[in-house]
């Protein structure tokens, strides 16, 4: 039921206050949008003309840096020359050359070092002497030598930077040289001085924000002012302007965020048209911006004084109507007033009724969950009394009878009834967990079939069983309905088919990480995968919240992974899930290790001489049917038993008979309960051994009682039953 408030009629606002509202909106609109035009404005020019500067600067830190390269060029023309007149005139002496190549350099400092290099790198000439016939051209140089070798041109190449001998960066520039017949003969080799370019670069007075960066063609810096010695070698290829100008050897300018701090900064960018150079000059945004945001900030007051003025005269116009608002404004309180009282009060009728309906679900449930457990109890019952008899039965014929295959597939039928009405328990919340130690890889090889029909012709099954499995300690027919209800979800999550794998391992985890995790320590996993769609993170992490599903309406109710999830901690584990879009879904139950125990004796071994046969046992069950049946198996086994069909009669009982040995009874009996019995036994009795059976059992009942007790579920196996009367009364002769 939505509310929501009656349309109202507008009330006429006086013509002099619509045209005073309207035109105070339209003087500020004016104002502020002035103020911004002439602002952008202002900002705009500022940039252009830092630009315009930076450009021109750039082009004389450019035409200075080409002619410094033409310097080192024309000096390396005449080593050339030189080397061919010495090759005409029959060659000189290495010492000679070193010595010449030396006096070459004499005063020229943009080059450290010159040298002469064959075809294969090796240095023949340097000015540096000790390095002729016994240094290689480093890793730069020899690309630059297989590019000239490759490259019948006379263009000069420029290296990356590289560490100098000194430790300073240098730089190689290289032009081939070639013999008498024109071919290839090596190169010259120049090691610029990058230290040369950056004190020019210092020379020149620029802002406190300003830098100057010397860039190789590829973007790679070689140099810069003021010296960062983190960013010589890093490239700038891929920003903006040096893209464009790197690629089509032009200038620009541009806005760019500087790769080294973030800031915001104005670049200009020039190369060089004889060497494959660029040249770049920036200076920082917010600095050039810093007196337009002064002149922003007056502008701005001004804006702000002249609102401040026309508000005012504005104001003084609109008191002239302001009696006539004022009796319209108290008129239209009034009304609205009156108004959200009626809201209000429809709004808390429907809230009443949202929650009265509400109130009336959780009732229906409440009942169905109330009668599911009572006729799960009935029914449970009734399925003991029929177990009951056929085991008696099968201890008296023959095991290769046809009356004996008769009744084994009876039992089998009788349990599986029992397993239904363990279903309908757990739906009512009154099914106990009873864990034993078991093997999971016959729980999943028992259910291959079932989970193959349960996931349908287009889903292939695959298992991954672990070679020598721990016992698990779980309640069999909980573990049997996580694995379908996760085999169940796997098939919804592969419409158009695929592969459920289920897998069990031995594992030892570690503390836990996440809530779902279990505590460390021992467990043995079993895991259901799939190859369906997968989940995304946000429906992942409300996976286990009960009633949360993605299914669509009617074909799933939200509880089954928060079963799993309610299951693993209650035996004392816990789940982990992994999960996303495309990649499937996996989930892990982890169980804990079950310590190593004897194997459970077959059924109807208990019949042949239990350790209690001689004991006495008193029987209280308020249905006659299972009461009597239950006394015939015991008999059988050779106890004592005395039979009663309530509380009082075996408190009776008990308070005459001083050789009953141990108490067997129903939980849940009209007038006092198994619980209450047992209290009151304890009273009368301490050292009582006591077991609980029953279909219909309440943990918290039980739990209640303050006692050691053992439960056995209705319907029961004879073997089940005296393995529990045996304990109980073995606990009993043991000292504590």
């Amino acid at each position: 039921m939505s509310v929501s408030a009656p349309d109202r009629p507008t009330s006429p606002m006086p013509a002099i206050s619509r045209s005073l509202q309207i035109l105070a909106a339209v003087v500020l609109l004016l104002i502020v949008a002035v103020t911004m035009q002439q602002l952008l404005q202002l900002r705009s020019g500022v940039l252009d003309d830092t630009k315009r500067q930076l450009a021109r600067l750039d082009m004389v830190f450019a035409e200075h840096t080409g002619r410094a390269m033409e310097t080192v060029d024309l000096v390396m023309g005449t080593v050339i020359e030189a080397l061919h007149e010495s090759d005409q005139a029959g060659g000189a002496a290495p010492v000679a050359i070193n010595d010449d190549l030396q006096r070459r350099i004499a005063g020229v400092r943009e080059v450290t070092e010159i040298a002469v290099a064959d075809p294969s790198g090796r240095i023949l000439y340097s000015s540096r002497a000790a390095a002729a016939g016994n240094e290689m051209l480093p890793a730069a140089g020899l690309a630059l030598l297989h590019h000239h070798a490759t490259h019948a041109t006379d263009a000069p190449q420029v290296s990356g930077p590289l560490r100098a001998a000194d430790g300073h960066w240098t730089a190689l520039l290289t032009r081939r040289l070639t013999n008498a017949r024109g071919e290839f003969a090596g190169v010259v080799a120049a090691f610029l001085n990058l230290r040369y370019f950056e004190e020019f670069y210092k020379a020149v007075e620029l802002n406190e924000s300003g830098a100057i960066t010397l860039h190789h063609r590829d973007g790679t810096v070689l140099a810069s002012y003021p010296h960062r010695d983190d960013i010589v070698g890093s490239t700038y290829a891929a920003l903006p302007p040096f893209k464009d100008v790197l690629a089509h050897a032009i200038a620009g300018t541009a806005m760019m965020d500087s790769p080294i701090d973030g800031s915001s900064r104005v670049v200009a960018i020039q190369a060089l048209k004889l060497f494959p150079l660029a040249v770049s000059v920036s200076v920082s945004a917010d600095q050039i911006l810093a007196p337009w945001r002064r002149q922003s900030d007056v502008f701005l007051v001004s804006a702000v004084v002249a609102c401040v003025v026309i508000g005012t005269l504005l104001l003084l116009l609109a008191q002239q109507s302001h009696k006539v608002e004022t009796l319209l404004g108290e008129f239209r309180s009034a009304r609205d007033a009156a108004e959200s009282a009626n809201v209000r009060l429809l709004e808390q009728m429907a809230e009443r009724e949202r929650t009265e309906a509400a109130l009336r679900q959780a009732q229906r449930i409440e009942a169905v969950g109330q009668l599911t457990g009572g006729v799960a109890h009935d029914f449970n019952n009734l399925l003991t009394v029929v177990l009951g008899n056929i085991d008696l039965l099968q201890q008296s014929c023959a095991q290769e009878s046809v009356t004996a295959e008769r009744l084994e597939r009876m039992r089998k039928a009788a349990e599986r009834g029992a397993t239904l009405t363990d279903q309908l328990l757990a739906f009512a919340r009154r099914q106990p967990l009873v864990a034993r130690a078991m093997k999971l890889n016959d729980v999943v090889q028992e259910m291959t079939g079932l989970l193959q029909s349960a996931a349908g012709g287009n889903i292939r099954i695959e298992t991954l069983l672990a070679d020598d499995p721990w016992l698990a300690l779980v309640d069999p027919t909980q573990i049997e309905l996580v694995i379908l209800n996760l085999a169940i979800n796997a098939r919804d999550a592969m419409p158009t088919g695929g592969t459920l794998t289920v897998e069990t391992a031995n594992t030892h985890l570690g503390p836990p990480e996440r809530p779902e995790d279990p505590p460390a320590g021992d467990y043995v996993m079993v895991r259901v995968g799939d190859t369906g769609t997968g989940m995304a993170p946000d429906v992942l992490a409300k996976a286990f919240e009960p009633f949360f599903t993605t299914k669509g309406p009617g074909r799933g109710s939200g509880l089954g992974l928060s079963q799993v999830f309610g299951l693993a901690r209650q035996s004392g584990g816990g789940v982990r899930i992994e999960s996303a879009p495309g990649l499937g879904t996996s989930v892990r139950v982890f169980l804990p290790r079950a310590a190593p125990a004897a194997d459970e004796p077959p059924a109807g071994a208990a019949a042949a001489g239990p350790v209690g046969s001689a004991s006495t046992v008193l029987l209280v069950d308020d249905d006659e049917a299972v009461r009597c049946t239950t006394g015939m198996i015991l008999q059988t086994m050779g106890y004592t038993v005395l039979q009663t069909e309530g509380g009082e009669g075996a408190l009776e009982r008990l308070a005459d008979d001083s050789e009953i040995d141990i108490l067997l009874t129903d939980v849940a009996m009209p007038g006092m309960n198994g619980p209450e019995l047992a209290r009151r036994v304890r009273e009368l009795r301490p050292a009582m051994p006591i077991v609980f059976f029953s279909g219909y059992a309440d943990p918290e009942a039980v739990a209640g009682a303050s006692i050691r007790q053992r439960i056995v579920r209705k319907p029961f196996r004879a073997s089940e039953l005296a393995a529990q009367i045996e304990a109980a009364l073995a606990e009993h002769r043991t000292p504590a």
